[in-house]
């Protein structure tokens, strides 16, 4: 693989992690609105990972799950499974839309 495609992928990955990023921002169960009483990053971290699973092929349930966990466990604020799962969609959606073939 040449440096130009490593380059390549390189952008498509953190382009697709902007994306993600972006709608956690929206997802938001803390209510922090982040950029207003948040960091704006505040949701960022979990974006890779959340790319990742979508990239190997999650289902939007799968993800659904991961983002209650987050939720509940890793942030403690209690369950919202309606607009996990909304959520969810939207990011297998976009991400699933923004690949392209090779």
């Amino acid at each position: 693989m040449s440096s130009h495609d490593n380059k390549s992928l390189k952008k498509d990955a953190m382009a697709k992690i902007r994306l993600v990023e972006e709608i956690l921002r929206r997802w938001d169960p803390i209510g922090v609105q982040p950029g207003t009483f948040a960091p704006a990053d505040e949701y960022d971290s979990y974006a890779p990972h959340i790319v990742s699973m979508v990239q190997r092929g999650c289902t939007m349930e799968e993800l659904a799950g991961h983002l209650e966990q987050l939720s509940e466990v890793t942030m403690g604020v209690g369950s919202n499974l309606k607009k996990s799962q909304k959520f969810a969609a939207q990011i297998v959606r976009t991400l699933r839309s923004s690949d392209t073939p090779v």
